[in-house]
């Protein structure tokens, strides 16, 4: 129709139930992705969520932190997946590997890694791609 069809609703016609629907939330480190948000049945909603955090992890790219995709509804997370970060061996300079010697220099480069991954992980923003959405979104696969 081109905005002039009516819907004629009759006695006749079967009754209506009340459903009880639930929105699920996608959240990508802590944030929520108001187009991936759906609505389903609340038997259904746990393996809906599962199912979406499963297309995610499988799309999404992996980043130098730790992703964390959850899906929320009610205040619950009632799925969760994880996205491992890259691991970059910052034991290891120009090809050769920090041997023998004092072990707290070791000790140090990898303090000073584990700092900046964390400043990394509060302060890096995962993207969602075109690509990436249309393959969450699709329902074959």
């Amino acid at each position: 129709s081109t905005g002039y069809a009516s819907f004629d609703v009759t006695e006749s016609d079967p009754p209506t139930k009340e459903a009880d629907l639930r929105k699920v939330d996608i959240l990508l480190n802590s944030e929520v992705v108001d187009p991936l948000a759906f609505v389903c049945h609340v038997d259904v909603s746990r393996a809906q969520a599962r199912v979406v955090c499963e297309k995610l992890r499988d799309v999404l790219p992996r980043q130098q932190f730790v992703t964390v995709i959850q899906a929320k509804t009610d205040g619950k997370i009632i799925a969760s997946e994880r996205i491992r970060a890259y691991r970059k061996d910052v034991l290891t300079k120009g090809g050769k590997t920090m041997g023998g010697g004092d072990v707290s220099r070791k000790k140090k480069l990898l303090e000073k890694q584990k700092r900046g991954k964390k400043r990394q992980q509060s302060t890096g923003k995962v993207t969602l791609s075109q690509a990436a959405f249309r393959a969450v979104i699709s329902r074959s696969g």
